[in-house]
């Protein structure tokens, strides 16, 4: 099911035939280095990560889905708003994206996140959100930046590495 739409891009819930696309992109070491524990995921963890993404769509009207580049119709990365029960405050929604790298550098990022970020706000009635960030990750710092986040504060993830966190409020112009 589509959700969003941009110039370029195509935000849809994922399906279960997604699994291969997405293990290629996060068993990809540049790409999982800024999620998570910072490991390569296994493609058991992508179908369990797309079977989980299925259940919040259904219990929660939101999720991580996919997001597929209209020219092509390929699945070239995630992008969506999820709880996660690792973080110190796991009531707050997050919105989480990563992108297959042959496409860093075209300002996908910068093009989807303002819109998944007005999904949340707006559609969903969540307030507020949260980015959580690798303090290297200079690129993504400025995606959020450049979509209304405003950095918070700077804290230890449970698996030991620091976060710097960001927030955005429903009364914030999304750029």
């Amino acid at each position: 099911m589509k959700l969003l739409e941009t110039s370029r891009l195509i935000v849809r819930h994922f399906e279960p035939e997604d699994a291969e696309a997405l293990f290629r992109i996060h068993s990809n070491p540049k790409v999982a280095q800024h999620m998570g524990d910072g490991k390569p995921l296994t493609y058991e963890r992508c179908v369990k990560w797309i079977e989980i993404s299925m259940q919040n769509y259904q219990n929660k009207g939101f999720g991580a889905s996919a997001v597929v580049e209209k020219s092509t119709g390929e699945l070239i990365g995630c992008c969506g708003i999820i709880y996660d029960s690792e973080r110190s405050e796991p009531e707050i929604p997050e919105i989480i994206y990563s992108f297959d790298p042959k496409i860093w550098g075209q300002g996908l990022a910068s093009e989807i996140v303002p819109t998944m970020l007005d999904y949340g706000l707006q559609r969903c009635g969540l307030q507020p959100i949260l980015a959580t960030i690798a303090p290297e990750n200079l690129a993504s710092q400025r995606v959020v930046e450049k979509a209304g986040m405003v950095f918070d504060r700077e804290e230890i993830e449970s698996d030991g590495l620091p976060s710097l966190i960001y927030f955005i409020e429903r009364n914030v112009k999304l750029n």
